[in-house]
């Protein structure tokens, strides 16, 4: 046996490196299961006097694997249209030993991170969006509707506005995820579906017809509640299109399809101007 040869490194860990190596990446929170980090990335001639966008994405993975590089193709393309592109990491079950609730926390932790960290970032405080699908769809919700949103006093953890791809949206008994929660209390507590109020940031939803784990009605009739209460809630459904569908290695067509509808609802309610663009074509 050849003793001097190094182990290669597994092929996943390999492709995160290559993924973030872009990448700014800075811790925002520490517990008890270890560091939390935001990969950040930048548009060209960036720089911390700027007033950007900034867009923040969790994975999905029903809360229990980490996949923080899951959203890095969709942040390079906000990154491309002059917003600040941002994928997180939050704790799961399967690495952390947490459940959904300790998720919930961590991403209001990051985007009061992002906000008592603006001028840093070079972001406008008041234009953080915040995006995912399934679980992470799930916790961007929570940190705009729960009704215990983290905040220092000054600065709030929800965001100002959603992007969602086969969102989670009801973690009742009838709904999905129950059972990932310790407390079915807080299961109950953290469903969106049980937070509906008014003055919620815009929100849109990308879902497929076809998807297994969140039936397309349920997401559907969430949207018809939240625009029963005055709030902005654009559902875009997706015939032939199952949970994943959004993917860049899934579907190219479906991903463009969804970037391009969020670049159009974000534009529209004033979080990005096309000014400030670098591609498109």
């Amino acid at each position: 046996m050849d003793t001097s040869q190094k182990a290669v490194p597994p092929i996943a860990v390999i492709r995160d490196e290559e993924l973030l190596k872009d990448a700014e990446s800075i811790v925002y929170k520490r517990t008890d299961q270890g560091e939390l980090t935001l990969h950040c990335f930048y548009p060209e001639n960036h720089s911390e006097n700027d007033h950007r966008s900034a867009i923040i994405l969790f994975h999905g993975g029903l809360w229990d694997q980490s996949m923080a590089t899951q959203f890095v193709p969709q942040a390079l393309n906000f990154v491309a249209l002059g917003a600040v592109g941002i994928v997180a990491e939050y704790r799961t079950s399967a690495q952390h030993g947490c459940d959904p609730t300790d998720a919930i926390a961590d991403a209001q932790t990051a985007i009061l991170w992002l906000r008592k960290n603006n001028r840093y970032l070079g972001v406008d405080p008041e234009k953080i969006i915040a995006g995912g699908s399934g679980s992470g769809a799930h916790l961007a919700l929570c940190a705009a509707m729960h009704k215990k949103v983290e905040n220092d006093g000054f600065f709030s953890g929800a965001p100002n506005a959603l992007i969602l791809w086969s969102a989670i949206v009801d973690t009742t008994k009838r709904g999905v995820g129950h059972d990932h929660f310790t407390n079915k209390r807080d299961a109950r507590r953290s469903s969106p579906t049980k937070n509906i109020r008014r003055k919620l940031p815009p929100m849109i939803f990308f879902h497929g017809n076809e998807d297994p784990t969140v039936p397309v009605a349920s997401v559907e009739k969430f949207c018809q509640r939240l625009t029963s209460k005055r709030n902005v809630a654009r559902f875009v459904p997706f015939t032939r299109a199952t949970h994943s569908f959004f993917n860049f290695n899934v579907n190219q067509n479906y991903f463009v399809q969804t970037l391009e509808s969020a670049e159009g609802f974000l534009t529209d309610q004033g979080f990005l101007n096309p000014s400030d663009s670098s591609h498109l074509s």
